[in-house]
């Protein structure tokens, strides 16, 4: 039975809301909910879980048709690229993704990349493991899977503007302090001037900074600020990184 396919507009919304469902799961998990509980949470989870892989494998594949462009094999490579996917989907479905699965779908894309016919064939393989990477991620914020790194192919392949991250978005304490209280809740304008003591312009560069970042968004034009699952990695790694060398 084929999965529904999710509205683009639910899609589209789905990155930015799961940083605030995993902060929800974390919370509820951590009350100790019993046995019951526990299965509800798991129930969720899978939903989740489900929803992200859908989504994933149906704008992944629209995004690697636009590089893809009036390429004559994309029908037949559009095919192969949703059973990559899929094989996420039902890994899912059938308990926890696990780092060797991960290893596994990893190889089978650079496999169908060495077989590549045409040179053009490049960016559709970038863009899909760029799709595949956005998954995982989400996939992994949510506690439904974990992939092994090996830290010293991370670090070689370390971009120069990943630096950009602490001297422009996190180079300064206010706009760290925004998203440690961002975190947990999404704040209002009025809270976080209260808690950086800035006003109006003041405060107003700070968010902008982290919003241009993908860091915090907000919701509406006078919403509350809330972090982005990039900020909720990138809060957890900072915190890892300081307890580490400090």
């Amino acid at each position: 039975m084929k999965p529904e396919t999710l509205p683009v507009n639910e899609i589209r919304e789905l990155k930015s809301e799961i940083s605030a469902l995993r902060s929800d799961l974390n919370r509820y998990a951590g009350q100790g909910p019993g046995l019951q509980g526990t299965a509800l949470l798991a129930e969720l989870r899978n939903s989740c879980a489900d929803a992200i892989v859908t989504g994933c494998r149906d704008m992944g594949c629209d995004a690697i048709g636009k590089k893809a462009g009036d390429c004559p094999l994309w029908e037949k490579c559009r095919s192969t690229f949703q059973m990559l996917f899929e094989g996420v989907l039902e890994s899912i479905r059938s308990g926890h993704l696990t780092p060797g699965e991960i290893t596994a779908i990893r190889t089978r894309m650079a496999e169908m990349k060495d077989h590549a016919p045409f040179d053009r064939c490049a960016s559709c393989f970038a863009e899909s493991e760029h799709q595949l990477n956005q998954q995982f991620r989400m996939l992994e914020a949510i506690g439904a899977c974990h992939e092994e790194m090996d830290t010293a192919v991370a670090v070689r392949s370390l971009p120069e503007e990943a630096a950009t991250l602490f001297s422009d978005a996190l180079g300064s304490a206010v706009r760290l302090q925004v998203l440690k209280a961002c975190y947990d809740d999404a704040k209002t304008f009025t809270e976080l001037s209260n808690l950086t003591g800035l006003r109006g312009g003041n405060l107003l560069f700070h968010l902008e900074k982290l919003i241009k970042s993908d860091i915090i968004r907000q919701k509406g034009e006078r919403g509350e600020y809330r972090i982005t699952l990039r900020g909720y990695e990138l809060a957890g790694s900072i915190a890892e990184l300081y307890q580490k060398i400090r």
